[in-house]
């Protein structure tokens, strides 16, 4: 027989009593038909384990808040039954939900959210092609997805939601219907519903709850038909507050006085969707006033600045960068932001405005901030120009948060902490999943920073056409945080996960 449960209160529980209440929770057995009376996801959410039933009927819990009356009320009206609470840590329940519910629980917790979500989109198969493509998109900006993807094969054609830049399949559509639902979209985008052998491109504006969602529709054709990908960009969403990039604070406090120069060109730079257009709005937002002229010249016009005159590039009317630039250069701006530095002759007018007393915002693609200068020198700027007009480079990532409502322990073998330069001891964390990422684990991305201030070291390696190692090597001497250390030091303050570290450490590394 097994020892009886004594019920701790809150103010009663130390340091040792907690481990111990973990170590006799984790093999003790609880049987299915008090574990059925908590759903895993209800459990998830309420953060609450049931393990026993007393001599009055009432089922002994371990809660995280049995001092909150909500839930307690909650917990009890979904089991019908009076809880008798036992408190202990959000970390050490999720810990034990995670033990005794099983990844059998999980999986079919997973598969009902799945089948929920599914049905939901599936109503629109047996309707028509009008409301198979409104339930698609409007299921998308519930799920916060940015990107929709219809993709044509030989019987049906799969649709995909990327939500926190990760694809996830949600449903399929019968060969038979997928011209109908193509050309819905087209007919929506403004695109020409009979040309299907050229690429096309269009925009949606629908609204959504009492707001605008601008969606921007492109088209290719492929070997079962056109693929469409739309990305949504919903202003709900869009924070572009410097302060909630992700940056420490002494990283922003050299971006924010980069920003608040009255010359010189900041050049963000990273892979596509590492979230650089993001950080020239933010930047864009801190500085704007009514006393200052701010033009943009981006393709696409991704989100509307107020105050902020922008305009998109349009290379069949001859409003390429190069050309857009020129012509802002005589509207008497004080700040301008390029969306991306693609060409020499982009480049070349970019920095050369920002040493006739203008701050100029831009991008590049390229691995690290180092190797941002030496990328301006290849496309055939002189290094002179380049170290007397940089005044600072940001390179960025993004990685998912782990989801705060299912947030726990990650249980890593030391040896594979210390393979990423952890002290094997360092506490980890993951997502479970629960109902509010979508079983994910995930929801919502931060970025991870390297931020290099053109010193002076930096200016002279510059023109003397020093390599990007070598100039790495002078920053990090100077105090500069490489995006490396930057997601470790993310991963152990619990933000992210190993799994999304890994991923960018193999990339950054």
């Amino acid at each position: 027989m097994s020892n009886p449960i004594h019920v701790l209160h809150a103010d009663c529980i130390t340091a040792d009593t907690v481990g111990g209440m973990v170590e006799h929770f984790q093999g003790l057995s609880i049987g299915h038909s008090i574990l059925k009376l908590v759903s895993y996801q209800q459990a998830i959410e309420h953060f609450v384990l049931p393990f026993g039933m007393d001599d009055r009927g009432r089922i002994l819990a371990l809660m995280a808040y049995p001092g909150d009356a909500t839930t307690l009320q909650a917990v009890q009206t979904l089991t019908g039954k009076l809880i008798r609470p036992t408190a202990l840590g959000k970390t050490e329940i999720l810990k034990l939900i995670a033990h005794h519910y099983g990844p059998s629980a999980v999986e079919q917790v997973d598969a009902a959210e799945e089948a929920s979500s599914t049905q939901r989109l599936s109503l629109a198969r047996a309707t028509s092609a009008t409301d198979t493509v409104s339930n698609v998109i409007h299921e998308a900006i519930r799920l916060r997805a940015s990107d929709i993807h219809m993709e044509p094969f030989e019987r049906e054609m799969r649709i995909r939601f990327r939500i926190d830049g990760v694809l996830q399949e949600m449903l399929t559509i019968p060969h038979e219907r997928v011209a109908a639902a193509t050309s819905r979209v087209k007919i929506l985008a403004h695109m020409d519903i009979a040309e299907k052998r050229r690429a096309q491109d269009g925009k949606i504006r629908i609204t959504e709850h009492g707001h605008d969602v601008d969606v921007r529709v492109s088209s290719l054709p492929t070997d079962f038909g056109e693929k469409i990908v739309m990305r949504l960009l919903d202003k709900r969403g869009f924070d572009y507050r410097v302060e909630n990039m992700g940056m420490d604070v002494p990283r922003m406090g050299l971006f924010k006085r980069a920003l608040e120069m009255p010359n010189g060109i900041i050049v963000i730079t990273g892979p596509t969707g590492s979230g650089k257009t993001t950080t020239l709005y933010a930047g864009i937002n801190y500085i704007k006033k009514p006393g200052i002229n701010i033009s943009t010249v981006e393709d696409p016009i991704e989100y509307n600045i107020p105050g902020v005159s922008q305009t998109q590039v349009n290379p069949a009317t001859g409003m390429t960068f190069a050309n857009t630039l020129r012509t802002l250069l005589r509207q008497d701006p004080d700040v301008i932001m390029v969306g991306e530095m693609r060409d020499q002759d982009t480049a070349e007018i970019a920095i050369r405005s920002s040493l006739t007393g203008h701050l100029v915002l831009s991008t590049l693609h390229t691995n690290d901030a180092a190797s941002a200068t030496t990328r301006l020198i290849d496309m055939g700027i002189e290094p002179y120009l380049v170290s007397s007009s940089v005044s600072i480079v940001v390179a960025q990532r993004l990685v998912r948060r782990i989801c705060d409502k299912c947030k726990c322990e990650d249980i890593v073998e030391p040896q594979v902490k210390e393979s990423i330069g952890l002290l094997p001891t360092a506490t980890l964390y993951k997502g479970l999943g629960c109902s509010a990422c979508g079983r994910t684990g995930y929801k919502g991305r931060t970025g991870i920073f390297e931020v290099l201030p053109v010193t002076d070291s930096i200016r002279k390696l510059i023109q003397q056409k020093s390599n990007s190692a070598e100039i790495r090597s002078a920053a990090v001497s100077e105090g500069m945080v490489t995006l490396r250390d930057d997601a470790l030091a993310k991963l152990l303050d619990g933000t992210t996960s190993l799994e999304e570290v890994m991923r960018e450490i193999s990339v950054i590394a």
